[in-house]
């Protein structure tokens, strides 16, 4: 998968601007923060049973989906996007495969988001 294909950055351009711009510490800490929640919200719905919960799957993918939006995390967030999306009709098996791919690509895409904005590196992972 290209970068291209993981990463809109475009999007990421508007929070942080540029490479070669002067840094925003303050996009950074928001950064910082936003992968922190997303491990969180990963763990939730990696920690319940997916027959019993799955309007809660469907809501924190729904949270965690619009964050990565927002950061540019596309392959991220379309993933989110069909669990939430099809969370009625789903299976069990194309659940785990999708959350999967998706937590997967949540951390490529901080590794290749941090690779382009070094500043980043220096906050919590």
């Amino acid at each position: 998968m290209s970068d291209s294909e993981l990463i809109d950055w475009e999007q990421l351009e508007m929070i942080f601007g540029e490479e070669e711009d002067e840094f925003d510490e303050d996009m950074a800490e928001l950064f910082h923060e936003f992968v922190e929640d997303g491990n969180g919200q990963f763990a939730v719905i990696n920690s319940v049973e997916f027959e019993a919960e799955r309007q809660r799957i469907a809501k924190e993918s729904h949270k965690l989906k619009g964050s990565a939006s927002n950061f540019g995390f596309a392959r991220v967030a379309c993933l989110l996007a069909h669990i939430e999306d099809d969370i009625e009709t789903i299976t069990p098996e194309d659940f785990s495969q999708s959350i999967a791919e998706a937590r997967s690509g949540f951390d490529k895409s901080i590794e290749t988001v941090v690779a382009r904005y070094p500043g980043l590196s220096d906050g919590p992972n």
